[in-house]
């Protein structure tokens, strides 16, 4: 006979762990679906539509004033820089007078002018020994060709001199015909 079945006895191997429920996050709802728009069924023909003409735009400018605005203006103008100058003036003529005060300070301190001698303007000014200032002075080699030139009776060329710088050796040409002589007076 059969033997009867045993009931299978737990082997006490570990503890049976027991499961906790972990919550789950709720799902969010599921939004309802549109129905898509049926298509139109295509017309077999496209409908033609007649040509619009373009809009032009208006003139929105507004106008800028007539004449007798602008002449009231450059009146305006023209006040104000007459004003302007008066008040520039009026600042001038103080510090003037104020500057002539000083000048008179200055002197009775100090029993002498303030004021500088005016200078000489220009490059050709002449100085006080009568040299004129900024000229090349002559070479002798210049003069004599000047003397075999007026001898011969051709026009004056010297390379390098100006018509004003012959006609200065010219003077000095009537007054001697010697070479060194015109260059001594030239170069005085």
């Amino acid at each position: 006979m059969p033997e009867p079945k045993k009931a299978k006895v737990a082997s006490p191997k570990s503890p049976s762990k027991s499961k906790v429920a972990k919550a789950k996050p709720a799902a969010m709802p599921k939004a309802k679906a549109t129905p898509k728009p049926t298509a139109k069924p295509a017309s077999k023909a496209p409908e033609v539509k007649a040509p619009v003409a373009k809009k032009t735009r208006a003139y929105t400018r507004k106008a800028k004033g007539s004449f007798a605005e602008l002449l009231k203006i450059q009146s305006q103008y023209e006040e104000a820089k007459k004003g302007a100058k008066a008040d520039l003036k009026k600042q001038f003529d103080g510090l003037i007078k104020e500057a002539d005060s000083i000048k008179a300070q200055y002197k009775g301190l100090f029993n002498e002018s303030i004021e500088s001698a005016p200078k000489a303007r220009g490059a050709r000014a002449k100085k006080t020994t009568g040299k004129v200032v900024g000229l090349k002075p002559f070479s002798l080699s210049e003069v004599e060709e000047f003397v075999e030139q007026k001898k011969q009776g051709k026009a004056v060329k010297i390379s390098g001199r100006r018509p004003k710088s012959i006609a200065r050796m010219e003077d000095a040409y009537r007054h001697s015909e010697d070479a060194d002589d015109i260059l001594e007076m030239l170069n005085q």
